[in-house]
């Protein structure tokens, strides 16, 4: 290729390179402003992975293809440099570099007092139920969460009630629909519209096998945006993660938090629960689990969410393999331990 050509070519990759690096500076700065009633800020928390590794890379290419180096192009690299670190604040919750907010539990912990827990948004339009059947029978939970159930799934799964005596089902056909299925007797289940009359949860006290009682939250708040459909909460803010944080808060039993969050966390579950150093990230210090998009491998990130109060330890945490929906399933195994 002729040398005019390919001075040509560079100069035009530098200028694409230009509005990429104004473009990750710019959102990764605005998405710091994440707790706003404005939906379009919010959405920019989403994505911080995927603004690392675009930041990271326009980083190594900036330099490599700036010849002549004027106090803009310091300047542009200053600001993926600064991206980075807004990003990576968030991020490193996630890492190993991050201490455990959940500890491990022992190995010699008494199986009486296990407990796992299957958290799985179905995806309502998916009508291959086979896979999520299956997957139950193989990891065999304690409990199991199905988000978006409506009447075709309720009855798809009316074969695994007789392995899960305890159920209490609210179905729907707006992409909120809930079923909790319990191998252990129920002692009392709240059914409770947090900020939505047509988005139901559970707060469900349930007897374990050792005598003791915990409680369960299972909830499935809106995404911060609109929908013409579906339910949502245009004008007013959700603060249906609030109210669980008060009701956990008022409790003296252990409590677990498990749902579709349709929200990242990335670490800072006190501002998102209303609670201060109550509920804690079984993620925190050992990984992402992107949960969704399942049918995206670049535009993932974790919004099915476990939170458990400081009388859990944690055995097994793991994302399991497509069921047909656009969600991971989750599955978590916690230990019961004496605090």
């Amino acid at each position: 290729m002729p040398q005019p050509t390919m001075e040509k070519l560079r100069k035009i990759v530098y200028l694409i390179l230009c509005v990429i690096t104004v473009l990750m500076m710019l959102f990764s700065v605005l998405s710091v402003f994440r707790n706003t009633s404005s939906n379009y800020l919010k959405m920019l928390d989403f994505p911080r992975i995927q603004f690392f590794l675009g930041s990271l890379v326009t980083l190594v290419l900036f330099v490599i293809m700036t010849q002549k180096w004027r106090w803009y192009d310091y300047a542009l690299v200053v600001g993926l440099l600064g991206g980075l670190v807004v990003n990576g604040t968030y991020l490193i919750h996630y890492t190993p570099l991050f201490p455990d907010r959940v500890p491990e539990a022992a190995a010699d912990h008494a199986p009486e007092d296990r407990v796992s827990l299957l958290l799985t948004n179905v995806l309502m339009k998916n009508r291959t139920a086979q896979p999520l059947i299956d997957l139950i029978r193989e990891k065999d939970p304690d409990f199991l969460i199905a988000l978006e159930v409506d009447s075709w799934w309720d009855e798809q799964l009316r074969g695994i009630e007789q392995q899960y005596p305890y159920t209490q089902e609210n179905t729907n056909e707006v992409a909120y629909g809930m079923a909790l299925y319990s191998k252990y007797p129920f002692k009392n289940v709240e059914v409770n519209r947090l900020n939505n009359k047509k988005v139901p949860s559970y707060r469900a006290t349930v007897q374990l096998p050792n005598g003791r009682d915990i409680v369960l939250n299972t909830v499935h708040p809106v995404p911060p945006k609109s929908f013409e459909d579906f339910p949502d909460n245009k004008g007013q803010k959700e603060v249906a993660l609030r109210k669980v944080g008060q009701d956990v808060a008022s409790s003296s039993l252990p409590n677990i938090v498990a749902g579709d969050l349709n929200d990242v966390v990335w670490g800072y579950t006190d501002l998102l629960t209303g609670t201060t150093d109550l509920l804690f990230d079984v993620r925190v210090g050992r990984g992402f689990y992107n949960s969704f998009d399942a049918n995206s491998w670049f535009m993932r990130w974790p919004i099915d969410h476990v939170f458990v109060t400081r009388q859990f330890a944690l055995s097994r945490l793991e994302r399991l393999s497509k069921i047909g929906s656009d969600h991971f399933p989750i599955y978590v195994e916690l230990v019961l331990e004496d605090k």
